[in-house]
């Protein structure tokens, strides 16, 4: 084997792009389910509008937070990879700020275990990478931290605090796979309530995971305790870091995927059933395509020149959520992808295993196998330190790989 050391520039750009939801053309917005006076009703919000959805009407930011002041949680739904999504919950925190300053904002991608170190990283103690090191974010299968920081580093200016929501994914994964049977006792503690089932929530849940989840119902009904459980969790983390002392007095932002708030279920139900006195406003994001409606050359004249004159907009239903935002549908992430991934293996290298065809990695010559000892000039050994570092970088920045290629010789 012949070992040849080279060095590549690699220009970021789209590789990989992650639906908002499992299903097209925004359908799990407009089921009539939940428990809004208006879950029948359909609206629209064009890109940049927020409604009011008991009212159905359009409103801005401060008038919301304002209308609200007595509310003990909020509940913001987020598309993980949408920064656009990231960019209002900033805008609600600070709105929310100005007017009540003693906020506890919870994660979803932290753990509770993970207090500690949001504390000290909140007053300057330890540095972002550290922080990211030591919770193991990119061990944990996390998105690009570059979204999460956008909203922490508002936490941090403002002087709030924040805490973890989760538990170990793992502890959960087992649930997906075995069920109940895979907890212990202990374990079980941490979901109280969790057995209990939303009929309209199980329903939403089947949705996303169409029609697999019908066909086989054993795989659905441990999906979706592993779903109950996450929920709960969630939910019971905010519920109780509100009651402790370093905390009473303070209202509660849970920050969570869209699934987890939509139509009132996932985490607010959970956290009503723990609390029944709560008083909870939950905001939700919707996604507006560009694409106009089709229509054939048959017809009504009419009706295609009326379609043609419609402005883009999300079409959901007004029981999705208290208060409803559009954002723009993102044909492409925010932050930097690399197009390959691999692992480290027993020398400390790190292994290419897969480059995605037609990327940036794939065009430079990068293949399986071949061994990555630095980028930018700086050593590192996992998946996890290249995501941290591709979490500063945008789209068209170079990037350096020190590459070892992997070369087999063989008997002509």
């Amino acid at each position: 084997m012949k070992k040849n050391q080279w060095m590549v520039f690699l220009f970021l750009l789209v590789f990989l792009v992650i639906p908002a939801w499992p299903a097209a053309d925004n359908a799990l917005d407009t089921l009539p389910i939940g428990a809004s006076p208006q879950r029948l009703d359909l609206a629209v919000l064009q890109v940049g509008q927020i409604m009011a959805t008991a009212r159905g009407q359009e409103i801005d930011m401060p008038t919301l937070v304002r209308q609200n002041l007595d509310k003990d949680v909020f509940i913001i739904g987020e598309f993980h990879d949408s920064y656009a999504c990231h960019l209002r919950q900033k805008e609600f925190i600070e709105a929310l700020a100005k007017e009540t300053p003693r906020l506890l904002v919870g994660f979803e991608f932290f753990n509770r275990d993970d207090d500690p170190l949001l504390d000290l990283y909140l007053n300057g103690k330890i540095s972002e990478a550290e922080l990211l090191e030591k919770t193991g974010w990119y061990q944990r299968g996390a998105m690009n931290f570059g979204y999460t920081r956008l909203v922490l580093e508002t936490v941090r200016k403002l002087k709030l605090k924040a805490v973890g929501l989760n538990v170990p994914r793992e502890m959960v994964s087992r649930v997906a796979k075995r069920g109940w049977a895979g907890l212990s006792a202990a374990e079980r503690a941490l979901f109280p309530g969790a057995e209990r089932s939303h009929p309209e929530h199980e329903y939403f849940i089947r949705s996303t995971l169409g029609e697999f989840a019908v066909q086989v119902p054993l795989w659905f009904l441990n999906v979706y305790s592993a779903q109950k459980c996450w929920d709960t969790v969630m939910a019971e983390s905010m519920r109780l870091a509100l009651a402790r002392p370093e905390f009473r007095g303070r209202k509660g932002i849970i920050i969570a995927g869209s699934a987890h708030v939509a139509y009132g279920l996932g985490i607010p139900w959970r956290y009503r059933l723990r609390d029944k006195r709560a008083k909870i406003l939950t905001l939700v994001p919707v996604t507006v395509t560009a694409k106009k409606a089709e229509t054939s050359e048959e017809e009504n004249p009419m009706v295609k020149a009326l379609a043609g004159q419609l402005k883009p907009a999300a079409l959901f239903a007004r029981g999705l959520a208290d208060a409803v935002f559009a954002i723009n549908a993102e044909e492409k992430p925010y932050f930097a992808e690399a197009g390959f991934s691999g692992k480290g293996n027993a020398e400390g290298l790190y292994v290419v295993e897969r480059v995605g065809k037609g990327t940036p990695a794939e065009k430079c010559g990068l293949k399986k196998g071949d061994f990555i000892l630095a980028v930018d000039g700086v050593p590192f050994k996992s998946l996890s330190g290249l995501r941290l570092l591709l979490s500063q970088k945008n789209w068209d920045d170079p990037l350096q790989l020190d590459i070892r290629k992997k070369i087999i010789l063989t008997r002509e």
